[in-house]
């Protein structure tokens, strides 16, 4: 009977300590950083860096790897990579977190039976989106009426840390519309301008413009990146496309008179309403105002003698004519 007794109480601690295999997976598809081998350390194996390290047998960059834990366990656990370099933060309010704003770690009550647990995005409890995470942007600039001398466009931006001519364009039909396809990450909001020949020249942004940022000081384009896309063709230091009219249509557009100018320029609008820019042959903007139809009196006075383009945008659309100023 004692006999009995004694293999009875073994059977039932067996059982309190009984093994299961869990299989722990995090889909990486979504990280931004750099890593080798994620891993999962938890209160079963003391946080011990790399010694669960995961695997990713098929290459979808989702890692998985299985563990013996005893069922019945509550355990605490987080996903990390190459032995702590980084790790998941947490949200505490999330329900497969222990809520702890502190230590923010996943909860696990140990099943019976051997588990495959689903596939969580890194730092998240629920599946990475199935929509991408870059695209493919296509940038256009035409350079028809940019009037100073170059070479190769290219593309700066906070994305390649303004890094002169490593986002190079090219023309490839001749059409001085130059373009460049850079992969982005879907979500970031980019700021960028146009350049050319490792920032040998550049453009000069209106600050006021929809396109840009807004800072007087430093102006910049700005885009959300959301999708592949090609954007629209826009002229060199404007948001929107260089005029397609003729000479012809130009002239029935807007007049200039005197050309050269003193200190005053007369600009003869035929739209109902407009802007006008004055731009330096480098592109920056030294004078500008609205146009409205008729006549009217532009202050060049100011204006060191020279040769600059008056970049008139309406209705019609946009057109550059060239001025130059003689004191």
């Amino acid at each position: 009977m004692k006999k009995t007794l004694t293999l009875l109480a073994m059977a039932i601690l067996g059982s309190a300590f009984a093994q299961t295999n869990v299989t722990f997976q995090v889909d990486m598809n979504n990280y931004a950083g750099t890593f080798t081998t994620p891993e999962v350390n938890g209160t079963f194996n003391g946080w011990c860096g790399n010694c669960a390290a995961m695997s990713d047998a098929d290459g979808d960059n989702v890692w998985e790897v299985t563990i013996a834990l005893t069922a019945g366990d509550t355990v605490e656990y987080k996903f990390s990579h190459d032995s702590w370099t980084g790790q998941e933060t947490n949200d505490p309010t999330a329900p497969c977190t222990n809520g702890n704003a502190t230590y923010t770690n996943r909860v696990l009550v140990v099943p019976a039976a051997a588990t495959t647990l689903p596939a969580v995005c890194w730092a998240s409890c629920d599946p990475c989106s199935t929509s991408p995470s870059t695209a493919n942007v296509t940038f256009q600039v035409d350079m028809q009426l940019y009037t100073s001398s170059f070479t190769t466009p290219e593309v700066n931006g906070t994305f390649n840390g303004w890094c002169g001519n490593c986002a190079a364009m090219s023309d490839a039909d001749g059409d001085n519309v130059w373009d460049v396809t850079i992969t982005l990450n879907v979500g970031d909001t980019v700021e960028y301008k146009y350049s050319h020949d490792n920032w040998a020249g550049q453009e000069m942004n209106d600050p006021t413009a929809a396109c840009t940022n807004g800072n007087a000081t430093y102006t910049n384009r700005v885009l959300v990146v959301s999708a592949t896309d090609t954007l629209d063709v826009v002229c060199w230091g404007s948001c929107t496309a260089c005029s397609g009219i003729g000479m012809d249509e130009e002239a029935a557009i807007m007049t200039m008179t005197p050309n050269p100018a003193n200190s005053v320029l007369n600009i003869d609008f035929a739209g109902n309403q407009g802007t006008y820019s004055i731009l330096s042959l480098n592109g920056q903007v030294v004078a500008s105002g609205s146009l409205t139809n008729g006549q009217n009196e532009v202050a060049t006075a100011t204006l060191s003698n020279g040769i600059y383009m008056v970049r008139v945008a309406s209705e019609q659309g946009e057109t550059m004519q060239k001025l130059a100023v003689r004191h």
